[in-house]
């Protein structure tokens, strides 16, 4: 992921430092868990070196979960957080959120029947069973699950 950003608005005379992170957080139902995935920290002497009121970049490699997710009772979101230190102990808080999801050129799960028993690939538009005949493997599949 790269990311650029800049400071505008706060003069550079009034920061002491600033703090640029990467991380996904959840909220809803249970606990809510925080985790930094990258962290970057600039002291005052360093914004001096870069000059925030020009554009800066953050690069991260993103891991391939948690992903985004927005349910009913549980949200996982990620974002970009920059949290500036002001000279006189205020603190300023901006979140840029983004959405961290599944590579679409990975091929779908295919499922490998158990030894001795002949795979079926339904044919396009046609089921391969009927209702009937479904609903029956499934209650077989379940049962042995449910012996095992």
């Amino acid at each position: 992921m790269t990311a650029t950003w800049r400071i505008s608005r706060v003069p550079l005379e009034e920061l002491q430092g600033l703090e640029v992170s990467v991380l996904w957080h959840t909220e809803g139902k249970g606990d809510e868990d925080l985790h930094v995935h990258h962290f970057q920290r600039i002291n005052e002497t360093g914004l001096k070196e870069i000059g925030v009121e020009n554009q800066q970049t953050i690069r991260c490699v993103l891991p391939a979960t948690p992903l985004s997710y927005h349910g009913q009772l549980i949200r996982l979101s990620w974002c970009v957080r920059m949290r500036l230190f002001l000279e006189d102990g205020r603190e300023i808080l901006s979140e840029t959120p983004f959405y961290l999801v599944a590579d679409a050129q990975r091929s779908p799960c295919v499922a490998t029947p158990p030894q001795g028993e002949e795979s079926t690939t339904p044919t396009q538009g046609k089921p391969s069973m009927d209702r009937e005949s479904r609903a029956a493997q499934t209650r077989s599949a379940l049962a042995s699950l449910r012996r095992d």
